[in-house]
C-alpha cells in the first residue's frame, strides 16, 4: 500500500473524558484508545467458544466479499448458515472473505448487554444500536463512509485488523459515487493512472489489537482488512456538530432511496452515469487545486 496512506493514527491509554473531548472529539480527530474496555466482562467473556456454546444454533446472514456490488450498500445477505458453522470457518486460520456486519447479536441474547457499558467519553451515544462485526482472515471491508454520519467507537475484541482512514474533505478525490457513500477505488492497489486524484489524498493507518478502540469521526472514509479471523463491536454516537445530523438524515432517508429507485429504473446505465459523474467531480477538484 502506498506510503501516503500510512500516517499513523494517535494511540493513547487511560485517556480522561476531558482530554478526549478537548483533543479528539472537538476536532473529530481519529485516535486509538487502548484498554478502554478492560473493565468490562465482555473483554474476556466473549470468545468464539462462548458464542458457539450460547448462540451456535441461530441462523445468521453471511456476506461474501466476492459477490459485492461496487456501487451499493450491502442490504441482503448472500447466504445463511448456523452461527456455529460460520465461527468455525473464520477461526480456521485460512482465508475466508465472509463477514457478518451490523449484526444485532443482542436480539438473540439480550443479557449480553450487561457485559459492557458505554465509556463515558460523550453524552451523545445512540444506545439502542450497538452492533457486532465478524470477519475471516483477509476479508476486506471496502472503503466507504457510514451513511448516517455518526461518530463510531469500534472496539476489537478478537483477532487483529488493519484500518485505513481518510478525511471527508477527500471525498471528490476518492471518486465517491453520487447518491451514496462508496467509491470504485481499491486503496490496497491504487491505480493512479485511472484515478489521478489519489495522488493528492493522505490517509491514516492503524492495526487494532484485541482491546483497542478506534474512534472513527463522522464522515471519515474507512477501509478495513482482517489480519486474522475475529470480531468487534461498534458503539455509535451523534457528532457534536448538528449539521452532520442533517447530512446523515439526508443520506439515509433521501439519497439512498433515490439511488435504489434510479438503479431499478435504469439498471446498469445508472451505474455508468455515477461513474462518469464521480470522475467529472474529481477532475473539477483537481483543476480547482491547480488554480489555488
Amino acid at each position: 500500500m502506498d506510503r501516503q496512506f500510512q500516517n499513523q493514527i494517535d494511540l493513547v491509554e487511560n485517556i480522561s473524558r476531558s482530554v478526549f473531548r478537548k483533543e479528539y472529539l472537538k476536532y473529530e480527530k481519529p485516535v486509538v484508545l487502548r484498554g478502554l474496555w478492560d473493565g468490562y466482562a465482555a473483554r474476556k467473556k466473549w470468545t468464539t467458544k462462548y458464542f458457539k456454546e450460547e448462540l451456535g444454533d441461530i441462523e445468521v446472514g453471511v456476506f461474501d466479499g466476492k459477490k459485492q456490488k461496487a456501487d451499493r450498500s450491502f442490504k441482503v445477505a448472500d447466504t445463511k448458515m448456523k452461527f456455529r458453522n460460520y465461527l468455525d470457518i473464520i477461526t480456521s486460520n485460512r482465508d475466508a472473505d465472509l463477514r457478518l456486519f451490523l449484526f444485532n447479536i443482542f436480539r438473540h441474547k439480550p443479557e449480553l448487554r450487561k457485559d459492557f457499558d458505554f465509556p463515558p467519553l460523550t453524552k451523545l451515544y445512540l444506545r439502542k444500536v450497538p452492533f457486532m462485526f465478524f470477519g475471516g482472515k483477509n476479508s476486506v471491508v471496502r472503503m466507504h463512509q457510514d451513511m448516517d454520519w455518526s461518530n463510531v467507537f469500534l472496539t476489537q475484541l478478537s483477532g487483529r485488523k488493519e484500518v485505513i482512514l481518510f478525511h471527508p474533505k477527500y471525498s471528490k478525490l476518492l471518486y465517491r459515487y453520487p447518491f451514496n457513500v462508496h467509491t470504485p477505488v481499491d486503496i490496497a492497489r491504487p491505480d493512479y493512472g485511472k484515478f489521478p486524484g489519489l495522488k493528492h489524498v493522505k490517509g491514516m493507518r492503524c492495526v487494532l489489537e484485541p482491546g483497542d478502540t478506534l474512534f472513527i469521526p463522522s464522515g471519515y472514509w474507512h477501509y478495513i482488512r482482517y489480519l486474522e479471523g475475529g470480531f468487534a463491536i461498534s458503539l455509535r454516537a451523534l457528532s457534536p456538530k448538528p449539521l452532520k445530523w442533517i447530512i446523515g438524515f439526508w443520506y439515509v432517508v433521501v439519497l439512498s432511496n433515490i439511488d435504489d429507485l434510479m438503479r431499478w429504473i435504469f439498471g446498469s446505465k445508472w451505474h455508468s452515469f455515477k461513474s462518469e459523474r464521480s470522475r467529472d467531480l474529481a477532475d473539477q477538484e483537481l483543476r480547482r487545486m491547480l488554480l489555488t
